[in-house]
């Protein structure tokens, strides 16, 4: 490890910035929200003390519908459903209420910052400097009597973790960096004992190849940089899980993060773009920010038709490729060398609320959504103008380092996943496919809302994917491939001990076709399933108790089979634009419909199940879409 790195932090261009909002509508719409947010907030923050502990912001979510609850900052012990109107009253959700104000706060000092340096109503630029030192000096005088706690991945004082912990710190100092020379000694010195107390904390927990990791370095360097501390730069670099570390090995060849799904991808890009903006572009090899160029684009593949990113593992099932525009606008600035485009970003002019950047960033303000660009990033590191509405050209692709391939053609996106196992957040679905046709119809991963919510079991359970499971049980962590690609078909495969799975695909005039192949070592349940928009449209009769409260079926409704004729089912989603199927099912099989919930599209979800016992099996499937051959 180099024994010191001397950062060179990238500070914005403020006199920069302030001809932008004068000459921009959308940055003069930007620094308008900011502070509209800023005055809406200034009244309702209420920092909590030491002695309460905070927790897990993913309690915060409705065991019946996983629906986030409603904060409301005048509330800190009763919690709301706003979809379904139940009340909470308990301690994780209190825990969680101060998470989200602690974080509220870290925004809300983000604000201060910007309308300090772009204010120009003095009454309210004298608010911000004050806000903000009440801030910094009472969290960095007393850092060290809130109490180290945490059961989740590592430990914060203020924050229920250290993930928590560390994204908060980067934006208090961060808001500091912005200001120095208009903040009194008394509160520089403040955010020093901040500095200090978090470092501390977090550096020892700096030990493996993850997110959250990435995070913690980008905390530690805003910390050394706070302190001086070039040793400790240097340790966020080049120690064993330094950022060099987790580039090199974090990354999937075709820019993936390990864990897959976009959000923990681009969850993980902006702890990194984070770290960047702390030390400095001297800090980034040629190699380094190669890397960072390509993940900060990668997903944009994989995004459907109005740019909603699937949400593979724990992914959030709501998010679009405008969520992430900001970490395309800072890679712009903070990426040396960048070639990154930003019209995939913007190809659906999506109205947002104004984000913030890096560091706590929610909860947002009251200031209206905004078209377009719509965050702090694009303000302060993007560029003047950037492309909107240009359509994306996108096309198949075989990403093998990433068990991914996805087939396109005028009518049809099929996308077939199956390589490496990702970790804590994988769902083990291997061999799981998602779809989007031409006429509007999707088979979506469910993807994951809050963890601590009971309606998480279901989507995180077997039948909850649209792939194969085998003995009534999960499938285990095992690691597949995409063995066989062109543009219009692909194979996947899925083995571990005792079984053998592989997926063909392939693109046909007017739709496609899915044969999978099940070989095991002896007889065993096999359960194929796949879900859709709408509900089927089929006749069956009620079979209750037929598939058992195994592989998450306790969470079905309305379970039906399916008639079959010479083993052949055929039917369809009772939804405009549906595709209609011919199945052919393995001798001694049945087919099954059902309903569940959780349709990311936001229409219902319809799943056909088919079930049986063999040691072998082919379930072939052939999908026309409206209008098909």
């Amino acid at each position: 490890m180099s024994p010191s790195l001397s950062a060179d932090p990238i500070v914005p261009d403020w006199g920069a910035v302030r001809r932008r909002i004068g000459d921009h509508s959308w940055a003069a719409a930007i620094i308008d929200s900011v502070a509209s947010d800023a005055a809406y907030w200034r009244s309702r923050l209420r920092i909590p003390g030491p002695g309460s502990d905070s927790a897990w912001t993913h309690h915060y979510f409705c065991d019946d519908d996983g629906e986030r609850l409603t904060f409301d900052p005048a509330r800190p012990d009763d919690h709301r459903c706003a979809r379904c109107g139940r009340r909470y009253r308990d301690d994780l959700k209190d825990g969680a209420w101060r998470t989200i104000m602690h974080n509220a706060v870290a925004a809300q000092a983000q604000r201060d910052a910007l309308i300090i340096r772009l204010g120009d109503d003095q009454a309210t630029v004298q608010a911000a400097l004050t806000e903000l030192g009440m801030i910094i000096d009472h969290y960095g005088n007393r850092y060290r009597e809130y109490r180290e706690h945490g059961s989740h991945v590592g430990t914060g004082r203020v924050l229920p973790q250290n993930l928590d912990e560390s994204i908060w710190v980067i934006g208090l100092l961060r808001s500091v960096r912005w200001v120095e020379d208009k903040l009194p000694a008394d509160t520089i010195a403040a955010a020093w004992q901040l500095a200090r107390g978090a470092a501390e904390l977090l550096r020892p927990q700096v030990g493996m190849i993850h997110n959250i990791h990435c995070w913690m370095l980008a905390a530690l360097a805003e910390c050394a940089l706070r302190l001086q501390d070039h040793e400790l730069s240097a340790f966020t670099l080049d120690s064993e899980f330094g950022v060099k570390s987790q580039l090199s090995k974090g990354f999937r060849p075709e820019g993936m993060w390990w864990e897959i799904n976009p959000n923990y991808h681009y969850y993980t890009v902006q702890a990194l773009l984070c770290w960047v903006e702390a030390v400095g572009q001297q800090a980034v090899t040629d190699a380094m920010a190669e890397t960072l160029q390509r993940a900060v684009v990668a997903p944009t593949q994989l995004a459907y038709s109005d740019g909603l990113l699937p949400a593979y593992g724990d992914g959030w099932p709501d998010v679009r490729l405008a969520t992430f525009a900001p970490h395309a606008e800072a890679a712009r600035r903070l990426v040396p060398g960048n070639t990154i485009d930003l019209a995939p970003f913007y190809s659906q002019a999506d109205e947002q609320p104004i984000q913030l950047w890096g560091g706590a960033t929610s909860p947002v303000g009251p200031s209206p959504a905004l078209a377009g660009r719509a965050s702090v990033a694009a303000l302060i590191f993007g560029p003047d103008s950037a492309p909107m509405n240009q359509a994306p050209d996108l096309k198949s692709f075989d990403w093998p380092g990433c068990g991914i391939a996805l087939l396109r053609d005028a009518t049809t996106r099929i996308a077939l996943r199956s390589g490496p196992d990702s970790g804590w957040h994988d769902h083990h679905d291997k061999l799981a496919v998602d779809i989007e046709t031409s006429s509007g119809w999707r088979s979506a991963d469910l993807g994951t809302s809050g963890y601590g919510a009971d309606f998480t079991n279901w989507l995180r359970s077997p039948a909850a994917h649209s792939t194969v499971f085998v003995g009534d049980r999960p499938q285990p962590r095992c690691d597949g491939a995409i063995t066989e690609f062109t543009p219009t078909h692909a194979v996947g495969v899925a083995n571990w001990p005792g079984c053998r799975l592989s997926r063909r695909l392939d693109l046909t005039p007017g739709g496609w076709t899915d044969v999978v192949d099940v070989v095991l070592d002896h007889d065993e349940p096999i359960e194929w399933l796949l879900h859709g928009d709408g509900l089927i449209a089929a006749p069956g009769d009620t079979a209750p108790g037929e598939l058992g409260q195994g592989l998450g079926h306790r969470f079905l409704r309305n379970v039906r089979r399916l008639p079959a004729e010479r083993r052949q089912v055929q039917f369809s989603w009772a939804i405009e634009g549906a595709p209609t199927v011919e199945l052919q099912l393995p001798d001694g099989f049945r087919a099954y419909t059902a309903e569940a919930d959780g349709n990311p599209t936001g229409r219902a979800l319809g799943i056909v199940i088919v079930r049986g016992t063999a040691s072998t099996a082919r379930i072939a499937a052939r999908f026309r879409t409206p209008g098909g051959s």
